[in-house]
């Protein structure tokens, strides 16, 4: 079937077969299921011991494996899924997303800070002198977005950079084994962040110039990105279908980006947001934000060039 090459194996090392199968699953509920695969021709014959691999005997009892020998035959029994089993602090192990928690409230400042970047301006009449200074307000509001994309993206990097490694830490620290996950996993869930908190700004000021007056885009910019995450996922308002099409078209897509641990197709298992999965993968999550952002600011650039300052 293939061959797998292994690095810094020690002097003696152990290798085995073995055999699972994931649970039934159907509209009434599910069941577990067992498999039995027979392994012949196995050079050297053995010794050989059974062991239950991950759950244990206690998941299934009734599901228990099973080996059985005879010279180079094996027969082998067993039951379970084949993946990282799902991440709840309930039950002592997280994935590496969990220390991204302060997204939230680092989303409410950004965006309110986009809001005023230009709704300041008008609510001043300062948006008369930017304009007179620079007639063009394309250019203006391209500006507006590349500074408050930049510092958002800069302060949501800085903060993700030492959040990450310090709660995995404190995590660790307090009796919770936080998943594994690559480099470039790891690498993602310090950039990610930073990029959604630059779209969101991004987002709320090109809001910002569409209403121009009032408190109307903070609210706006919120209840498209936060409130359809909240209605899917933890607050279990929405049935499982609504919430992964709201989370496929809405700017929340943007959080599928701190997704740590992958959906394993192989595994039948609730993947539901509240175990932080999401229905898109994370680059295409964010590519959902992005669109209705760039939607946003040719909206707002078609307003701003056709209103009076």
């Amino acid at each position: 079937m293939g061959t797998v090459r292994l690095a810094g194996l020690p002097a003696t090392a152990q290798a085995g077969l073995f055999v699972t199968s994931p649970d039934q699953v159907s509209a009434t509920g599910g069941a577990p299921t067992q498999a039995t695969a027979v392994f012949d021709h196995v050079s050297p014959p053995g010794p050989r011991t059974g062991s239950q691999i991950g759950g244990g005997d206690t998941s299934y009892p009734a599901m228990s494996g099973r080996l059985q020998q005879a010279g180079g035959r094996f027969t082998v029994t067993g039951s379970g899924d084949i993946a990282p089993a799902l991440p709840g602090p309930a039950d002592g192990y997280v994935s590496p997303d969990h220390s991204l928690a302060g997204v939230f409230a680092a989303l409410i400042v950004v965006v309110v800070t986009g809001t005023m970047f230009l709704t300041a301006e008008y609510r001043r009449g300062l948006i008369r002198v930017t304009l007179a200074a620079s007639p063009g307000r394309g250019r203006v509001l391209a500006a507006k977005a590349i500074v408050i994309g930049s510092a958002a993206f800069a302060a949501g990097l800085a903060g993700a950079a030492a959040a990450v490694p310090v709660g995995d830490h404190l995590l660790r620290s307090n009796g919770k084994y936080v998943l594994p996950v690559s480099a470039l996993t790891e690498a993602r869930l310090i950039a990610g962040p930073a990029a959604l908190l630059a779209e969101a700004a991004v987002l709320a000021l090109a809001l910002g110039a569409i209403l121009r007056h009032g408190a109307g885009p903070v609210p706006a910019v919120l209840a498209v990105i936060v409130m359809p995450y909240f209605f899917a996922g933890p607050l279990g308002l929405l049935p499982a279908g609504a919430g992964d099409w709201l989370l496929r078209v809405t700017p929340a897509a943007g959080f599928a980006v701190e997704q740590a641990i992958p959906r394993y197709p192989q595994v039948a298992s609730a993947y539901i947001l509240r175990y932080d999965y999401y229905p898109l993968p994370p680059w295409a999550g964010f590519t959902v934000l992005c669109a209705w952002t760039a939607l946003a600011l040719g909206v707002a650039t078609v307003l701003l060039r056709r209103r009076d300052a």
